[in-house]
C-alpha cells in the first residue's frame, strides 16, 4: 500500500487506524477463548452423553441373583467373626454358605442336615434353599490330619459283595436308615488302616451331600425339610476307597418323602457346643473327629 503526505493529513485515515488498533485485542482474546474452551455437545442435534462408569462392586451386585444370599464363614483358631446379623436370612432365599478353615474339618448345618468338608487348601461351600423357618445350628467338626480322604479311589472286590437300604421317616421329620450287607462286615476298629477284604464301613449321602461315615447297620438322619429326598449308601474299605464288584460301585439308593411336621422351629437352640448332641449318628464311631465347635445359628425368618 502506498502512503503520501496528503493521505496522512486526512482525518478519516486516522479515525480508521484508531478503530483498528482498539479492535485487535478484542479479536485476539476471542480467538484464544475459542481454542481453550472444549466443545459442548449439541443436545438438539441428538448427541449422547456417556454414562458415568460404575465400580466393580456395583457391577457385581447388579449381576448377582436377587434371591441369593451369600454368607462367608471364615474359621480360624476354631472360631469365627461372623455375627448373628450375618446369619439372618429370609425363608425362600437361596443361601450360598462359603467357608474357609485353618485346619481340616467338616461344617455341618443341622436341621437341613447338610455337611461339606473344608481344609486350609480347599474352601467349602453349601448351597441350598431356605425352605424351613427356624434357627439351625452350624457346627465345625475338627478332623485329624489323616481324615481328609477322596471318594474317588476304588478297590475291586474279588468275592461277591452287596448292600441294600431301607429308609423310613419318623414323626419328627427325621429318617431312620437300615443297612443290610452281604459278603461285608462293619469294622469300626480298623478304620484308617489297610484294606481288608470283606470289611470296612459305609458312607451315607442325602441329595448328593455326604453326611459322614457309618459303622453299624442303623443310622438316624436329623430332621430334613419336607418333601422328597434321595438317600444313598456306599460300601468303603478301611482306607476309605469305594468298593467295586462286577464292574459297579457297591451302593444302594432309595427315595423317601418327609412329611411337614414343623421341622426347624427352635431346632438350633439345643445344638450349642458341648451339649452332647449325637448329630443323628453323623459322627457315630467317627474316631477321626477330635473336636467340635459351635459357630452360631442360621436364623431363617418367614
Amino acid at each position: 500500500m502506498r502512503f503520501d503526505h496528503a493521505t496522512l493529513r486526512r482525518p478519516a485515515y486516522w479515525l480508521a487506524l484508531l478503530i483498528t488498533l482498539v479492535a485487535l485485542p478484542v479479536l485476539a482474546a476471542c480467538g484464544s477463548d475459542a481454542q481453550l474452551e472444549p466443545s459442548t455437545p449439541n443436545a438438539t442435534a441428538g448427541a449422547q452423553v456417556a454414562p458415568a462408569p460404575t465400580s466393580a462392586s456395583e457391577s457385581a451386585s447388579a449381576a448377582a441373583p436377587t434371591n441369593e444370599r451369600l454368607i462367608n464363614l471364615d474359621i480360624a483358631n476354631r472360631e469365627t467373626t461372623t455375627t448373628r446379623e450375618d446369619l439372618r436370612v429370609t425363608q425362600g432365599e437361596t443361601v450360598r454358605l462359603t467357608f474357609t478353615a485353618d485346619e481340616p474339618g467338616e461344617v455341618h448345618l443341622h436341621g437341613y442336615d447338610l455337611t461339606a468338608e473344608v481344609s486350609p487348601d480347599h474352601p467349602g461351600e453349601l448351597v441350598f434353599e431356605a425352605t424351613t423357618a427356624g434357627a439351625f445350628g452350624i457346627n465345625f467338626h475338627v478332623l485329624g490330619a489323616d481324615a481328609m480322604h477322596s471318594d474317588t479311589a476304588t478297590v475291586v472286590s474279588e468275592t461277591p459283595v452287596s448292600v441294600s437300604i431301607t429308609a423310613e421317616p419318623d414323626a419328627h421329620g427325621g429318617v431312620d436308615v437300615r443297612i443290610a450287607t452281604e459278603g461285608f462286615q462293619f469294622a469300626p476298629d480298623s478304620v484308617d488302616q489297610a484294606h481288608t477284604p470283606g470289611a470296612g464301613h459305609a458312607h451315607i449321602y442325602v441329595d448328593g451331600v455326604k453326611l459322614g461315615r457309618v459303622f453299624e447297620p442303623d443310622y438316624r438322619i436329623d430332621p430334613l425339610p419336607p418333601g422328597q429326598h434321595e438317600i444313598r449308601v456306599s460300601l468303603n474299605t478301611n482306607d476309605h476307597s469305594g468298593l467295586v464288584y462286577d464292574g459297579a460301585k457297591v451302593e444302594s439308593t432309595v427315595t423317601v418323602t418327609v412329611p411337614d411336621v414343623g421341622q426347624g422351629t427352635g431346632h438350633g437352640e439345643s445344638h450349642g457346643a458341648g451339649d452332647g448332641h449325637s448329630h443323628g449318628g453323623h459322627d457315630r464311631g467317627e474316631k477321626a473327629i477330635v473336636a467340635e465347635v459351635h459357630l452360631g445359628n442360621l436364623e431363617v425368618y418367614p
